[in-house]
């Protein structure tokens, strides 16, 4: 009897022993399974795309099994000619490239809405100049905006038309290239100057003031999207929705962890000072810029399309749907 008890005991401690060794064997195997690589081509470095950061600082990339290579192209223009070229599996800008070459016979589509507002305000630093939500408030004033036929150029004449304002006459439009608009208000060329953040919490820190809200102005409007080819979509979908899904982490992380995100982002724009980067964050989150959710919201796509259609870059509105959500919309689940 007693023989038998140690051989049971044996047996057990045997099992035991295989057991321990089959499950730590599978740790080794889920610990190294190789991450999907995935390129992402944006357009600039900039605290308007503070979502992609999140998704890849905050491991929501690599949740899903994803090494993500983030890459700046320079320009709207760069990051979609690499994903129409295949350098990249995304292109992170305007996404209105996607309905742009549409026409020209490339198929694509707009699977995250990275930015749903006109991300632009008014600054100026002439304190005889009061805030104003009404377009009309425009009159008298020349204002600088980024060269036609940039959505800041396109966004500030139609809302001086939509006012009844003839552009030249009752009101002004200065085009400057980027990163020099602040400078016309200095030098006395422009009253009123359409910027981005961060330079919008910069210049009040240097004593100017936002008098105008083009977000509040203008509502939803499809600024910043990621795009990604048909090809890319029907062969590798589960790739997709899985870019998807960390980007639709990351916009509620956004929403939720404000402390959080500033670090992500003085990460990526370490010259910045904290307050400004806080406020132009506060700011961007508030406004509605930076959206909740990854999915595309129609009207915002039609006001995206119809400033293409008026400014020439686009003939007509699209005869087939060019944004896809069922990965927004799996995402959200």
């Amino acid at each position: 009897m007693k023989n038998i008890i140690i051989k049971i005991l044996v047996s057990i401690v045997l099992i035991s022993g295989f057991t321990q060794c089959r499950n730590t064997n599978t740790d080794k195997s889920k610990n190294t399974t190789p991450l999907t690589t995935v390129t992402i081509s944006q357009a600039f470095q900039h605290l308007l795309y503070i979502g992609l950061y999140v998704s890849q600082e905050k491991g929501f990339f690599a949740e899903e099994g994803l090494d993500v290579k983030i890459e700046t192209a320079g320009g709207d223009a760069q990051a979609f000619s690499a994903l129409t070229s295949g350098n990249t599996d995304f292109a992170q800008g305007d996404p209105a490239f996607v309905a742009i070459a549409n026409e020209q016979g490339w198929g694509g589509k707009v699977v995250v809405m990275a930015v749903n507002r006109v991300a632009v305000w008014g600054i100026t630093f002439d304190p005889t100049i009061q805030p104003f939500s009404d377009p009309t408030g425009f009159r008298g004033h020349t204002v600088a905006t980024y060269p036609n036929p940039n959505t800041s150029y396109v966004v500030q004449k139609q809302l001086a038309l939509k006012a009844g304002l003839e552009v030249g006459r009752d009101t002004k439009i200065l085009e400057v290239e980027m990163g020099t608009e602040l400078a016309s208000l200095q030098n006395g060329r422009a009253s009123i100057a359409q910027t981005i953040e961060p330079n919008v919490s910069t210049a009040e820190l240097e004593g100017g003031k936002v008098v105008f809200s083009y977000p509040e102005a203008w509502g939803d409007f499809a600024f910043t999207g990621l795009m990604v080819s048909d090809q890319t979509i029907k062969e590798r979908p589960e790739m997709v929705q899985k870019v998807v899904n960390a980007y639709e982490k990351a916009l509620n992380y956004i929403h939720t962890d404000l402390e959080g995100t500033l670090l992500v982002a003085k990460k990526y724009l370490p010259h910045l000072k904290d307050e400004v980067i806080r406020t132009a964050l506060r700011r961007l989150i508030d406004s509605g810029c930076i959206p909740q959710h990854t999915q595309i919201n129609m009207d915002s796509w039609s006001s995206l399309l119809q400033t293409r259609i008026d400014v020439g870059d686009l003939k007509q509105m699209p005869t087939i749907n060019l944004i896809d959500n069922t990965f927004a919309q799996n995402a959200k689940q």
